[in-house]
């Protein structure tokens, strides 16, 4: 059969039916209806040159709907909808199959009902030996439940997409299995501060400060998230602007349908208000404990105060048991003193009006001054103090007041957790790593401290999960304090519960052996004083004030006394002191004033002012007001002993 399209033949094709087309496809398709006429999954059917129907296969009227006698000799653009074929869409497919051989496509299709399916199309050009096409084969797949899944599922992953972008109370993104950042949500700039463009592709671990950095936290929350299935952790986080938020951190590790890992999904949360209200909570739980064992403390002194008192009123003749009772009483107005003064200090640290009078000081009396300290509560417990000094005449240039409170709160400390007849050591030495530092240890074998609570246990109001009830929780933090001011740090080392603890103190040393030139030395002044001497004591509290004078008379001096700062003025007329020690705080005519008018009538004499309050400027305004010392209630007698020394041998001199 002669194969060749002639001009006529193609000029007529549209005219009437191809018949030698035809004849060709039916005796090269002989046997269609053997092979695929009963194919049902698949509509397979052939066409001629331009379009119409040769034959019908089962999956054809299946998934088509027309009958065989419907629809061959039909043209195949029945299948397609009206806006298709006027657009010419079915001839320009079977173009393409005869330009490029075949044709592969989907798309929506018509069946005979007018209900759209979505198919999948592959129409093959068919040849002659001699390369003329001489029609085609047309396998069309229903693929429309497969197309509504992938819809649905399309739909279901652009909602996800739409709804984690748009969160925005949490940051939410992709990591890839090295931990780099994938994906950025709206929440994520927000919380962090970057823009999606400045983030992506950068390594998770930019959002951790450098103690985390240091310490591997990143890289160990991905190890435990892979090992656990999840990493959840709470911390301070970093944005870009450098400012710290505290986070809750969700990290999951994904994996694809063959267990390969894909990368992570984290999950941030900014806790940072939370945190605080917490930590506002956690302050005033610790400021209800810290009044509750301040008044607990404040009665245990008082208690044997008032029988004590009661005692020695109505023993007046037996000097040993007034004696006794009298040295009781002193312990317990010390102690009482002491927990008024770490207060204090407290309180002028946390607002800065502490002051440090710094002296080139030896360490041995220092040390003599705090063992002096705490030696009876060591004595009474029957505990052995070991002294190591491992350097030779240190000199330490330091507030030699508050090195003995920092070396006695740490004895003190030490004494208090450590059972009876245990161990307390002290040792001095310089510090391995820093030349110019002195390294002081105060170790014991008490009962120590757990690890959860060796940092917060310098933290004001703090005594740790095993501290007792005695104790305000200060003292710690005042050594911190005192020693960071100095230059110096103090830190805790302990194995545990019940493995005692170690506290070192660093503090600046000088060249060993180097004089103490300028150290500042206390000590307690004779009784020798001039009964020619005379004092004018004034303080609104007649109780304090009756003992202040009764106090000067025993050291020799002729004292008067007055209740508030008018009458002081008057008893330094009749009396014309040598020395006025003047409260601040008193009615009618307040401690400045009354030294300014005593000031002019008795120049020469010296001028004490005596307040509970001791900074900078506290001391700036009485010296203004033309006293010549500043004195801090409540002042000891050996205070006073040392200050009349002084004022003994300058009117010695004077005289």
């Amino acid at each position: 059969m002669d194969t060749t399209v002639t001009s006529e033949k193609a000029a007529s094709r549209d005219a009437e039916p191809d018949v030698g087309a035809a004849s060709w496809l039916q005796s090269r398709l002989i046997a269609f209806d053997e092979i695929v006429a009963v194919v049902e999954e698949y509509a397979i059917f052939t066409m001629t040159p331009s379009g119409e129907i040769l034959d019908w296969n089962t999956g054809a009227e299946r998934i088509m709907g027309y009958r065989p006698e419907e629809v061959i000799g039909q043209s195949n653009d029945c299948f397609f909808s009206e806006v298709e074929r006027v657009g010419g869409v079915p001839q320009g497919i079977l173009e393409i199959a005869t330009r490029d051989g075949s044709f592969t496509g989907e798309g929506w299709r018509s069946r005979k009902d007018g209900e759209r399916f979505w198919g999948h199309v592959t129409i093959t050009a068919l040849r002659s030996p001699e390369g003329e096409v001489q029609g085609f084969l047309q396998i069309t797949r229903d693929l429309t439940q497969r197309r509504v899944t992938m819809e649905a599922l399309r739909q279901s992953e652009e909602r996800f997409r739409l709804l984690v972008e748009g969160v925005r109370d949490y940051a939410i993104f992709m990591l890839d299995p090295e931990g780099h950042v994938m994906s950025w949500n709206i929440g994520a700039r927000r919380i962090k501060g970057y823009e999606q463009d400045e983030i992506v592709g950068r390594h998770f671990s930019i959002f951790y400060p450098p103690q985390a950095l240091e310490a591997g936290v990143p890289f160990k929350l991905l190890a435990l998230a892979l090992k656990e299935g999840r990493a959840e952790q709470e911390g301070w986080r970093m944005r870009k602007d450098g400012t710290r938020f505290w986070g809750h951190v969700l990290i999951t590790p994904l994996f694809d349908h063959s267990g390969e890992l894909r990368g992570y999904a984290k999950i941030t949360r900014d806790l940072t208000d939370r945190r605080q209200a917490e930590s506002l909570r956690e302050a005033g739980r610790r400021k209800d404990a810290f009044l509750a064992t301040l008044a607990h403390e404040l009665r245990n002194p008082l208690a044997p105060i008032l029988p004590g008192v009661d005692i020695i009123l109505r023993s007046p003749g037996d000097p040993e048991k007034v004696a006794g009772v009298a040295s009781m009483l002193k312990r317990q107005v010390d102690q009482m003193a002491r927990l008024i003064d770490d207060l204090v200090d407290i309180s002028r640290i946390t607002t800065g009006k502490i002051e440090l009078r710094k002296a080139h000081v030896p360490l041995s009396e220092v040390m003599e001054r705090a063992l002096e300290a705490i030696k009876p509560m060591i004595d009474r417990q029957e505990q052995q103090l070991e002294l190591d000094i491992g350097i030779e005449n240190p000199v330490v240039d330091a507030d030699p007041h508050r090195l003995a409170q920092m070396l006695s709160n740490l004895l003190s400390n030490a004494a208090k957790y450590t059972p009876s007849k245990g161990h307390i050591r002290v040792s001095v030495t310089p510090d391995a790593d820093e030349d110019e530092m002195l390294k002081i240890s105060v170790k014991d074998d008490g009962r120590g401290i757990a690890a959860e609570f060796q940092q917060a246990i310098f933290e004001l109001f703090d005594q740790g999960g095993s501290g007792p009830a005695e104790g305000l929780g200060i003292g710690l933090t005042l050594v911190r304090s005192l020693a960071e001011m100095h230059g110096g740090t103090v830190s805790v080392a302990s194995g545990g519960e019940g493995q005692g603890s170690e506290f070192t103190l660093l503090l600046p040393i000088l060249v060993p052996g180097e004089s103490a030139a300028g150290t500042v030395q206390t000590t307690a002044a004779q009784a020798n004083v001039s009964a020619a001497l005379r004092v004018v004591v004034a303080d609104d509290s007649r109780s304090a004030a009756d003992i202040m004078g009764m106090f000067f008379r025993m050291e020799g001096f002729e004292a008067a006394v007055a209740y508030d700062g008018e009458d002081a003025v008057a008893q330094a007329k009749v009396l014309h002191p040598d020395l006025v020690v003047l409260d601040l705080g008193m009615p009618k005519i307040d401690g400045f004033e009354a030294c300014k008018r005593i000031r002019k009538l008795f120049p020469q004499a010296v001028m004490v002012a005596l307040s509970g309050w001791g900074s900078r400027e506290d001391r700036r305004r009485s010296s203004d007001a033309g006293f010549d010392e500043h004195l801090v209630k409540p002042v000891s007698p050996d205070d006073l002993r040392a200050f009349l020394a002084s004022y003994f041998k300058k009117s010695r001199r004077a005289g």
